[in-house]
């Protein structure tokens, strides 16, 4: 069994409790979050390196424990980010699904930490969506987490124009994240690649369990602007050509287009 996933105890059907999104989860739809980025994820246990730790019991959902299980040796910033991100997007759930907004927190935070062993750009990745989706303010995230993670967080925040419908200015908030992309910092750059390779991932993994056009329940139905889109980041982040990160973007890129 490869090293980086969990040991799923599991029912006939393929479901599964993950603590780490507090969620019932299937891994038969490949509804499995878990990598290096995932909160359970332990460098080492006792006996085996690079293995996961409590995020699966066996005793099924009627005891389910608590949020984010408290792991050993993970770094107490990151745990932070994890708990916070967790809060804020509380009853959040990926489009058109039952999967837990946070999921897609891990997954991003899986590609993130590949690419980089910062701890403030890790925290703004493990808090990307949290000013753009939720409560959260700037001013919250500089009390919190201080100035370099907050600014981190505000170069991947689109201006989501909520009085107009998104549907309508969903072309004008990818040409503005293209255009931003030309120009910011790597760490930016580490942020935007983790997080759209997560949101591919999840397109390229929900498609294969579904049948019907998934483009529709996006607020840009277009497969041919989509991918425009897609593509376009990519140009960006050439920076990464040698990364197993821009890898994974590529395979999942040729799969949907």
């Amino acid at each position: 069994m490869n090293r980086d996933e969990h040991v799923v105890i599991a029912d006939s059907d393929g479901y599964f409790y993950c603590r780490a999104v507090d969620c019932r989860l299937n891994y038969k739809k490949e509804q499995q979050v878990c990598g290096r980025g995932c909160p359970c994820f332990m460098e080492r246990t006792q006996s085996v390196p690079g293995r996961f730790a409590c995020c699966y019991q066996e005793k099924g959902l009627a005891e389910k424990p608590a949020l984010f299980p408290s792991v050993a040796g993970m770094d107490a910033q990151l745990y932070k980010a994890y708990t916070y991100a967790a809060e804020a997007h509380a009853g959040q759930f990926r489009k058109k699904t039952d999967i837990p907004y946070i999921a897609h927190i891990i997954t991003t935070m899986n590609y993130a930490i590949e690419l980089t062993k910062d701890t403030r750009v890790l925290q703004a990745a493990i808090l990307h969506d949290t000013v753009e989706d939720t409560w959260v303010t700037l001013d919250d995230l500089k009390r919190e987490f201080g100035e370099q993670v907050a600014c981190l967080v505000e170069t991947e925040t689109e201006n989501k124009r909520r009085n107009i419908p998104a549907s309508q200015t969903w072309e004008i908030r990818k040409r503005e994240t293209v255009e931003h992309l030309k120009q910011a910092s790597l760490d930016t750059k580490v942020i935007v690649l983790a997080d759209k390779t997560a949101n591919l991932e999840s397109i390229v993994k929900e498609q294969r369990h579904m049948s019907g056009n998934i483009w529709t329940k996006f607020n840009q139905p277009d497969k041919t602007k989509q991918e425009w889109y897609f593509r376009a980041v990519r140009e960006q982040l050439t920076e990464f050509e040698d990364t197993s990160v821009i890898k994974a973007y590529d395979t999942y890129l040729e799969n949907l287009f």
